[in-house]
């Protein structure tokens, strides 16, 4: 009797449970930009994807891109990354070396991300973004890496503002030191994010990296300024999965720069699973 009665109940609360879940992942992939959501205490969410990417006699395969959070409090997480590549020069008189395939490590970047404003509902401070710090080290993985790597990591500031319950604008800027470079070099994204539904999402971003590090005798220049737009599509197919597919190229002009073609194209895709 006792469980006739409650067996409604378990029903309803399921149904609510159901409809409430939708929001459980909330993933940084796919995009360059990173959003400032933090996961809650105890979660955890793994993040990965492959990406192919051809640019200038290269072709290169992330195999895959991943990133491990974990949600201390509602303001902190930890955060993995580790993102290799397998590639292959096929254009040997666009850069100066042989046609061969390789395998390139990556430092293993561990580091939190913080949140510093959550937003308002007041009308007087809703202008205010959402408001986050990343900061990370990497940790060099072969002793070639540790031998070269003075430096490597990254701090940003990451933004977005809710303009309305399916429209939303994110953005970023901060310094990475990568592993051979004693001098930070600089990112900045914006992205538009749309939502027509609980469960498709749609963006466009525009990002942009200040390479401070490359030779001027070499280059002509002292600062390299890539400019890139990519836009993708995410789909929930699950309250704790994403799926993603994406696409960007380089939109600057490369040629007086790097002197190769103007043909920095990638193609990603990639899943979200929160496993608790």
């Amino acid at each position: 009797m006792i469980l006739s009665l409650l067996l409604p109940l378990a029903i309803v609360a399921e149904e609510v449970s159901y409809v409430a879940t939708p929001a459980e992942v909330e993933p940084d992939r796919p995009g360059a930009g990173t959003g400032p959501t933090v996961l809650e205490r105890g979660v955890i969410q793994w993040e990965t994807g492959f990406e192919a990417q051809h640019y200038l006699g290269l072709h290169a395969i992330t195999l895959p891109a991943t990133t491990f959070r974990f949600g201390l409090d509602k303001r902190a997480e930890l955060r993995m990354e580790y993102a290799g590549a397998l590639g292959l020069f096929d254009h040997s008189d666009t850069i100066s070396l042989p046609d061969r395939q390789f395998y390139a490590p990556t430092p293993l970047y561990i580091g939190s991300k913080i949140l510093l404003w959550e937003g308002s509902d007041e009308r007087r401070l809703k202008w205010i973004p959402k408001i986050s710090l990343m900061a990370e080290i990497g940790l060099p993985l072969t002793s070639e890496m540790a031998k070269r790597m003075p430096i490597a990591g990254d701090i940003d500031l990451l933004f977005e503002n809710e303009i309305t319950n399916w429209f939303s604008i994110s953005y970023d800027f901060g310094a990475y030191w990568v592993e051979w470079a004693p001098m930070p070099d600089f990112f900045a994204s914006l992205s538009l994010n749309f939502m027509p539904t609980d469960k498709l999402g749609l963006f466009v971003e525009n990002y942009n990296s200040f390479d401070c590090d490359l030779d001027p005798a070499v280059l002509g220049y002292s600062t390299v300024h890539m400019v890139y737009l990519d836009f993708g599509v995410t789909y929930l197919v699950h309250p704790r999965v994403q799926l993603d597919l994406y696409s960007g190229f380089n939109c600057y002009h490369t040629e007086p720069i790097l002197r190769g073609p103007k043909n920095d194209v990638y193609l990603g895709l990639g899943v979200a699973w929160r496993i608790r």
